[in-house]
């Protein structure tokens, strides 16, 4: 079996952080899934956003509690490629402070401060921060049928993004792993993340071609 590896980063470097913290996450090796707890920053899912975690399922039984912070204009966005789906979750948003627009499904909704919105699991969604102020959102992962599974751990998935973010192994334009890279962790995590449509079944022979390169 493994060592267990213990990694600590200084997440003074996250961007819109409210204040420096330790990023301690626990892996078997390389390619195992990371432990994370309560107190954990992670600089995902883009270099300019940080989600918070705020209590994972071992806690909750059936969903992490999550806070997430966006720059203006952040977010995945509602056109394009940036709306997605979560087959194996629902993902509900509480606005803190500054402003959102939502989509779900065909829905466009405008949030503001105490409001907020749900994705049921399959429904395409997306967001993007509005307004000139950061966007400071609670969010709630809760899974369906409850009980975390590995296929569907979202936060497991922006913890290995937040590791590449830090070694600098992402686009420069984008922000993302490489294409190649992003196809093999959206194949390991498939309740986790897809696209819908063709850009969804895409990712199916580019996953084969990373694993191939070596990504995994």
């Amino acid at each position: 079996m493994p060592a267990i590896t213990e990694l600590h980063r200084e997440q003074s470097a996250a961007p819109h952080a409210s204040s420096p913290r330790s990023l301690v996450v626990i892996m078997e090796d390389e390619h195992s899934e990371p432990i994370l707890g309560p107190g954990t920053v992670l600089i995902a899912p883009h270099p300019t956003e940080t989600v918070e975690i705020l209590a994972t399922p071992q806690q909750t039984t059936d969903r992490y509690r999550l806070r997430l912070t966006t720059p203006p204009g952040g977010g995945p966005g509602i056109r394009g490629l940036g709306p997605h789906v979560h087959p194996g979750f629902i993902e509900r948003f509480r606005c803190v402070s500054g402003a959102m627009t939502m989509r779900v499904g065909s829905k466009l909704q405008d949030i503001g401060p105490g409001e907020g919105a749900e994705a049921p699991p399959g429904v395409i969604h997306g967001f993007s921060s509005k307004g000139e102020e950061p966007l400071v959102a609670e969010v709630e992962i809760i899974f369906t049928p409850p009980g975390p599974r590995p296929e569907a751990d979202l936060v497991a998935f922006w913890a290995i993004v937040d590791g590449l973010i830090r070694r600098g192994d992402v686009n420069a334009k984008t922000g993302m792993p490489p294409l190649l890279h992003l196809a093999v962790l959206v194949d390991r995590f498939p309740e986790a993340f897809r696209q819908p449509g063709v850009a969804g079944w895409l990712m199916i022979p580019l996953a084969m071609l990373g694993r191939i390169r070596g990504y995994r």
